[in-house]
């Protein structure tokens, strides 16, 4: 969707978020499990690749083979993102947008690194805060990266790398991802991951292993489960949008 009119459809994405959250069968939670299709909503109708008429977003998106542990300090570990065209038209120009959530509200963007691989290298992810305390980072790297381009009806793995500062807080954070296809000066919101939840642990703290698989099942608590969905209606997708707007002279 427009990303400039998603203050104007908070409602109705609220009411989505309802329905985003609530645990069901096969949800798409853990790191990955194959991509959520979207509840049908009026501006996906806008959405500009593709036909514009399925409810679904045109972009599938999975996060899988991540850790289930960082460790405060420790180097960088690697996690993945697929991204899969469902439509029989090319789309371009695919920026991901990460939103971590940790559950104290206590992550800055100083805590962390994330980066991507593109063609073109390996650039950083630009952090930022969103007015509700999740970190919002953008796969923007300027000038150098125009967006991902993904296919009819094919997919592609985008290699991501994450670590965590020594004194960043210990806890649990879960990762979600939104897809925006730049557009000028916005863009629309095109696809959404499931959420990759992890522990960030203490390097001296031996209670968390940290060759297992990220967690998979449900949790007693879900502050990260559609996170996407609510930083379209709060206006934190806005933010990232600033980040992917052409300087002049672009």
């Amino acid at each position: 969707m427009r990303l400039r009119k998603a203050l104007a459809l908070t409602a109705v994405l609220t009411a989505a978020l309802a329905a985003v959250t609530a645990p069901t069968a096969g949800a798409d939670i853990g790191n990955g499990g194959g991509a959520r299709p979207a509840p049908a909503l009026p501006s996906r109708a806008q959405a500009s690749c593709g036909d514009g008429k399925a409810a679904a977003f045109p972009i599938g998106a999975r996060i899988r083979g991540g850790p289930a542990v960082y460790r405060t300090g420790g180097e960088p570990q690697t996690w993945y993102l697929d991204l899969t065209n469902t439509t029989n038209s090319r789309c371009t120009a695919i920026h991901p947008v990460v939103v971590l959530t940790d559950q104290a509200r206590t992550l800055r963007p100083a805590h962390l690194r994330m980066e991507f691989d593109a063609p073109g290298g390996t650039f950083p992810a630009s952090l930022e805060r969103s007015d509700r305390d999740e970190i919002i980072a953008v796969f923007d790297g300027g000038d150098a990266f125009p967006g991902y381009t993904v296919g009819p009806g094919g997919s592609l793995t985008v290699k991501v790398a994450l670590a965590f500062a020594p004194d960043a807080p210990t806890g649990e954070v879960v990762a979600d991802a939104a897809l925006v296809q730049r557009k000028g000066d916005d863009g629309d919101w095109v696809g959404e991951s499931g959420g990759y939840r992890f522990t960030v642990a203490d390097d001296e703290d031996d209670a968390y292993g940290g060759g297992s698989l990220a967690h998979t099942g449900p949790r007693e608590w879900a502050y990260g489960a559609g996170a996407v969905t609510a930083l379209a209606a709060g206006g934190g997708l806005l933010l990232g949008a600033r980040r992917l707007r052409r300087t002049p002279g672009d």
